[in-house]
C-alpha cells in the first residue's frame, strides 16, 4: 500500500464501497514487543520470554493492543491521512483471535463495507471499514470502525464557517 498517497485530500464521495486495501506489517523483534508491553501492557507473556514459555502462549507474544496499532497505522498513514476525515465514533467488534509472535509477518486486508450520508447532517458521511489480519492465512485480529468524512459540499460549508484563532 506504500506510495498510494493522494495528491489532493479525498472526500466522502471519493471512496468506493467494496474497495479492499491490502498490505503487510513486518514481524516485530522480541525487544520491540517487550518495550511496548513495558509501557502499555505489562503482562508476563509480553515482557519475559521465560515467563511467556510457561503460559498458554508457550512463548513471547505481542500485546493485542500493539497488534491493533501496528495494523491500523499503515492504513491511517496511507489512506486516511490525506482526507477530509473529521473523526470516528469508536471501534466495534475488536477481536484478538490468535497471538502475534516475534518475526511473524501480518497480512492485512481492510474493506470499505458500507458508506452512507448522514441523515442529520448532509455535510458528512460515514465510511464503515472492516480490518482482518492474519499470519499464514490464520486469522490473528479483526475489527470494524466507522470514519466520519466530510462531503465536498460539507468541506465548503465548514471552511466558510470556521474562524481563524485570534492572535495574542
Amino acid at each position: 500500500m506504500q506510495g498510494q498517497r493522494n495528491t489532493k485530500p479525498l472526500y466522502f464521495e471519493d471512496f468506493e464501497e467494496g474497495r479492499i486495501y491490502r498490505y503487510q506489517v513486518p514481524g516485530l523483534t522480541p525487544d520491540a514487543i517487550k518495550a511496548f508491553a513495558a509501557e502499555y501492557d505489562p503482562q508476563r507473556f509480553h515482557l519475559d520470554e521465560e515467563a511467556a514459555a510457561r503460559t498458554h502462549f508457550g512463548r513471547l507474544a505481542a500485546s493485542g493492543f500493539q497488534t491493533q496499532l501496528m495494523c491500523f497505522g499503515p492504513f491511517c498513514r496511507d489512506v486516511l491521512l490525506d482526507t477530509h476525515a473529521v473523526g470516528a465514533p469508536g471501534i466495534d467488534n475488536l477481536k484478538w483471535l490468535r497471538p502475534w509472535f516475534p518475526g511473524d509477518t501480518l497480512d492485512v486486508e481492510v474493506t470499505l463495507v458500507d458508506k452512507r450520508v448522514s441523515s442529520k447532517r448532509n455535510d458528512r458521511g460515514y465510511l464503515s471499514f472492516a480490518l482482518k489480519a492474519s499470519v499464514d492465512d490464520k486469522p490473528t485480529l479483526s475489527m470494524e470502525w466507522v470514519v466520519i468524512m466530510l462531503t465536498r459540499q460539507g468541506s465548503a460549508i465548514n471552511a466558510s464557517t470556521v474562524q481563524a484563532p485570534e492572535r495574542a
